[in-house]
């Protein structure tokens, strides 16, 4: 469901918000902090609803109208370059049939955190039917309580099951996706620090599933994601 309240053009001066201080900036204990599987609480959804996200048209759309009246799944996907979440993006892309969520009467959207001169060619690397918003000050991510460091120590790092490639392998898609889709390359990906989640929000103000990234290759299965939307 595209939104269709409270569209302003980006052009439009917009006032300052105060900034939400990041995890990345968290004391050492900060996996002591970090809660991987809690739902936010009415305070923050309320204050990740007054957000604003960037549509791939350039419109500026309240983060609230896109689960107000519909159960939504939210992807918080780390920036747009990311080799790990393209992979992530191709099991979305190979699982998820539009019709099924359709019917179930639920929505789904991808969030990232660059600029939305991105979107048009990212989503046509997935041939994605999905709406993609960023949210350019990662505002959101801070809110919800997605964290831009790794909670896992590296060595216990391990890799998901949607990834299908190697360090190496995944840059090499990365350029080749940009190149067959054209994408512009000049414009802010996102922050590379910057770990994601999944959500399943609304309808109004609620939430009924949440997973926060610990380490960057650790999206939770899109099938558990959709189980827990009631699909």
């Amino acid at each position: 469901m595209q939104p269709q309240s409270r569209l302003v053009d980006l052009t439009e001066q917009q006032p300052r918000k105060k900034k939400t201080s990041r995890p990345s900036t968290a004391p050492s204990n900060f996996a002591h902090i970090f809660d991987e599987n809690a739902l936010p609480t009415k305070r923050q959804l309320i204050d990740a609803a007054a957000c604003v996200v960037v549509a791939e048209s350039g419109l500026r759309v309240p983060f609230g109208d896109l689960f107000r009246e519909q159960k939504t799944v939210v992807i918080f996907i780390r920036h747009f370059w990311c080799p790990m979440c393209q992979d992530y993006m191709f099991s979305i892309a190979n699982t998820v049939d539009p019709e099924v969520l359709k019917q179930s009467g639920i929505n789904l959207v991808i969030i990232s955190n660059g600029s939305y001169n991105m979107i048009k060619s990212y989503r046509q690397i997935f041939r994605t039917s999905y709406a993609v918003y960023t949210d350019p000050s990662a505002r959101l991510y801070a809110i919800l309580g997605m964290t831009m460091k790794s909670i896992e120590p590296k060595a216990e790092q391990r890799r998901s099951s949607y990834v299908r490639h190697s360090r190496a392998g995944g840059i090499a898609m990365v350029i080749a996706n940009a190149l067959r889709v054209g994408m512009p390359v000049w414009e802010k990906a996102g922050d590379a620090t910057q770990l994601g989640g999944e959500f399943v929000l609304g309808p109004g103000m609620t939430a009924s599933y949440a997973h926060r990234m610990r380490t960057r290759s650790s999206h939770a299965p899109i099938v558990r994601v959709l189980t827990a939307a009631g699909v």
